[in-house]
């Protein structure tokens, strides 16, 4: 198996694991402007709903198999629960597990 067929898995704990395959730049730019089209909902922030649509069209797209007994489906995906949700997205390449990955610019808070 070459590099562009490597999956990683991925361990959730209790014997629970996931396999992704990484995004590649041109799947992160084709995510990044399909996530861009969402409509932000009342009391939400733009880059806040495009980081969550990001995470889940992204773990749709990378997510290849898993422990569980039920079929990776876009409907079972969007099932998963928040905390494995963003650790599996971390491990394709996006933010970090505790927030979804910003479509704006980097902060220049410091």
């Amino acid at each position: 198996m070459g590099f562009l067929n490597q999956t990683k898995r991925v361990d959730l704990g209790d014997g629970e694991w996931a396999e992704v395959r990484p995004l590649s730049i041109t799947a992160l730019r084709e995510l990044r402007q399909r996530a861009s089209t969402i409509e932000v909902g009342p009391g939400e922030e733009q880059s806040e709903a495009q980081g969550y649509e990001l995470t889940r069209i992204t773990l749709e797209e990378c997510v290849v198999a898993w422990s569980d007994e039920e079929p990776v489906t876009k409907e079972n995906v969007a099932r998963l629960p928040y905390a494995i949700a963003f650790k599996l997205a971390r491990a394709v390449g996006l933010g970090s597990e505790e927030t979804p990955l910003a479509s704006g610019s980097p902060s220049t808070d410091t």
